[in-house]
């Protein structure tokens, strides 16, 4: 009987190591808070309209110090009036190393004031225009789950605070 309790009790510890693993979220990469400076309507483009919202920013956490952001969503609405956001950013580094990323997803309605970007994913490029450099390139072409949502936004003046991560 002894024998059968010390088998069960380690294999019971394996199994919750297993369901802990499997519903644990991963480790972020960056996160980052970003203001928006603009809104520029660009007008009917295939698939509904078009405007540029400029955003700049911080960034930090475990893999990035001190990091400063700036980038625009070339946001779409659908004839439906839903938002598809279409993100490019570059994050530069303290020491000046650069990463870039592309997102893509929705933007939802959720609380009055609170906008949560849906379904969101960022790919690292290197691309004209949003380089990726030093200790960050080994990172081209790897996606991030990007989760990220805004705040105290207004259309008039432009303006609101992005909040997010990559994990």
């Amino acid at each position: 009987m002894k024998s059968k309790i010390l088998l069960i009790v380690p294999l019971a510890v394996l199994a919750l190591s297993i369901v802990a693993s499997v519903r644990a979220k991963p480790a972020w990469y960056v996160n980052f808070q970003l203001e928006i400076t603009g809104f520029m309507p660009i007008g009917p483009v295939p698939g509904g309209f078009q405007i540029d919202v400029p955003f700049e920013g911080v960034a930090g956490g475990p893999n990035i110090k001190e990091g400063t952001v700036e980038g625009v969503d070339h946001l779409l609405i659908d004839g439906a009036g839903i938002y598809h956001i279409n993100v490019y950013l570059t994050i530069t580094d303290k020491d000046g190393d650069k990463i870039s990323a592309s997102g893509t997803g929705l933007s939802i309605r959720r609380n009055p004031g609170q906008i949560v970007h849906e379904d969101a994913e960022a790919t690292i490029i290197d691309v004209l225009g949003y380089p990726t450099t030093g200790k960050y390139a080994g990172l081209v072409d790897t996606i991030f789950r990007m989760e990220s949502f805004i705040t105290d936004f207004s259309d008039s003046p432009p303006g609101g605070y992005i909040h997010g991560k990559l994990y």
